[in-house]
C-alpha cells in the first residue's frame, strides 16, 4: 500500500474511507486477487489480478456494506515503458452515498472506487465484467477499439467508434496515423 508522507516530514494525507472499506473486504474475501492499493489522495485505487477481477467485482456489487451498483467507466492506459496496459474501472454505489461529514473531510469527496488491472501489452486480455454490470458493455468495446484490450468471455467484441477494419488502436502510444483508408487520403489533425 502506498501511503507515505512526503519528504518534508509533513503529516500523512488522510486515507479514503470508501476505498479502505472496499479494500478490507476484498482482502478478506479474495486475498490472492489484491495486488496493491493506494488509499490516499484524489485518485485512490485498488489493483487486482486479471484472474481475480470478476470475483472482486461481484463482491463489490453484492456486499451489503458496498453495493457498487454501477460501472461508471472502463478505460485503458497504454504503458509502453512497462510493457503493460492498465485497465481502470470506476465503480459507483448509488445505494450507499457517503454522508455529508465524509464529503467535508475527504480529499476525494465522491462515492466511487477505482479498480485497476495490469496486463502484458503484447497480450492485453481481461475477463469481461459486462455480466456483472450490463453497462460495462459499451465501455469495454470502446477500450478494445481505442487501446486494443481483449475482454474475454463476451459473446461478441467489436469496435464501437471506428470501422471494423480500421488499422490498429489509436490510443496506443506506438500507433501511427494511416496515410489513407480505403483509398481516401487522411490528413492527421495536427497537419490541418
Amino acid at each position: 500500500m502506498t501511503n507515505e508522507s512526503d519528504s518534508q516530514g509533513s503529516e500523512a494525507p488522510p486515507e479514503d474511507p470508501v476505498t479502505l472499506r472496499a479494500l478490507a473486504l476484498l482482502r478478506k474475501a479474495h486475498p490472492d486477487a489484491v495486488v496493491d492499493a493506494v488509499t490516499t489522495g484524489r485518485h485512490p485505487y485498488i489493483e487486482v489480478t486479471a484472474d481475480g477481477l470478476c470475483d472482486a467485482c461481484l463482491l463489490l456489487r453484492d456486499h451489503d456494506e458496498l453495493l457498487y451498483d454501477c460501472c461508471h467507466l472502463v478505460t485503458g492506459v497504454d504503458r509502453p515503458d512497462d510493457q503493460q496496459i492498465e485497465v481502470v474501472y470506476h465503480l459507483v454505489s448509488y445505494a450507499r452515498l457517503p454522508d455529508d461529514e465524509y464529503r467535508k473531510r475527504a480529499e476525494k469527496n465522491d462515492p466511487w472506487v477505482a479498480l485497476k488491472v495490469r496486463v502484458p501489452r503484447d497480450k492485453p486480455e481481461v475477463p469481461t465484467v459486462s455480466n456483472v454490470w450490463t453497462g460495462a458493455d459499451w465501455h469495454e468495446r470502446e477500450t478494445y477499439d481505442l487501446v486494443g484490450v481483449i475482454f474475454t468471455g463476451r459473446e461478441e467484441l467489436r469496435r464501437i467508434l471506428l470501422p471494423e477494419d480500421w488499422p490498429g488502436h489509436p490510443l496506443r502510444k506506438d500507433w501511427e496515423f494511416p496515410v489513407e483508408y480505403h483509398g481516401v487520403p487522411i490528413v492527421p489533425p495536427e497537419a490541418q
